[in-house]
């Protein structure tokens, strides 16, 4: 499959129940791959990503969730969560909740655009895969989780917990950068450590699996590539930053007062 091929792929038709009404979960992660943008003109710098993505979950169903269709199947089956997604300030935030809500009426796999694949994964029978995006054991300051790829049965309660904290929470964002709390890797992070306990058995892999380091020299994906153990490589490029603002310019360039 080309990259025309990929960045013509239309979105299939999926419909779900979106209830929390306690009925029994299936154990297998279903073989569908979710991923979402404004509309089906996906950017052709991340082709190769997305395509990736297909390349090692042959078989696999196709989900782009688009501005529109998200706002639809809200509506539909979330009553209660669709003022709060509607209503968001920032189109970022409605991506974040979309991702929970697909996990949690239809299971199956969810990436970021700009998520590369470089070997396949083995789902096996797990209800949950995540993987931490900063972890002690690497160096990291604190352990936190990724939200650029994870995997899930449909209806595990982490994906309904972090929708009912929404609904009580009603975030607003201030800046761009709140959003990774509100919505994002942040809140994730939280409500998981916060009821782990009360979650079924689940997968949570070290950051070397899914999240490891940012490549930045030409030798550093071969690396990858050989140690056997990493799955796929968030580029972060973070198209939902306003990246070129003159704050964020000053910021990089590290002007200003600097973050504690």
């Amino acid at each position: 499959m080309d990259n025309h091929d990929i960045l013509s792929m239309k979105p299939i038709s999926i419909v779900a129940e979106g209830r929390f009404d306690g009925q029994p979960r299936p154990t297998k992660i279903p073989q569908i791959i979710h991923q979402a943008w404004t509309d089906e003109n996906l950017p052709k710098r991340w082709a190769h990503c997305i395509a990736s993505v297909r390349r090692f979950h042959p078989g696999w169903d196709y989900k782009l969730w688009t501005h529109d269709g998200s706002l639809a199947y809200v509506r539909q089956h979330h009553p209660r969560l669709y003022p709060i997604f509607a209503g968001f300030n920032r189109e970022m935030m409605r991506c974040d909740l979309m991702r929970y809500v697909a996990m949690h009426d239809i299971g199956g796999l969810y990436c970021d655009l700009d998520y590369e694949f470089i070997r396949p994964y083995n789902y096996a029978d797990a209800d949950l895969v995540l993987g931490y995006e900063l972890e002690l054991a690497m160096g990291d300051w604190k352990e936190a989780l990724a939200s650029c790829m994870f995997a899930s049965a449909p209806g595990h309660p982490l994906w309904r917990d972090l929708i009912e904290y929404v609904i009580e929470s009603k975030p607003v964002s201030n800046t761009e950068r709140d959003i990774l709390n509100l919505t994002g890797p942040g809140l994730l992070t939280k409500i998981f450590f916060e009821n782990r306990h009360n979650y079924p058995p689940m997968t949570v892999q070290p950051r070397l699996v899914f999240s490891p380091y940012r490549m930045r020299g030409r030798h550093e994906r071969q690396t990858l590539l050989n140690n056997g153990v990493t799955i796929g490589i968030h580029h972060a490029f973070g198209s939902w930053k306003q990246r070129w603002k003159l704050s964020h310019i000053k910021r990089k360039l590290g002007f200003g007062k600097r973050a504690a």
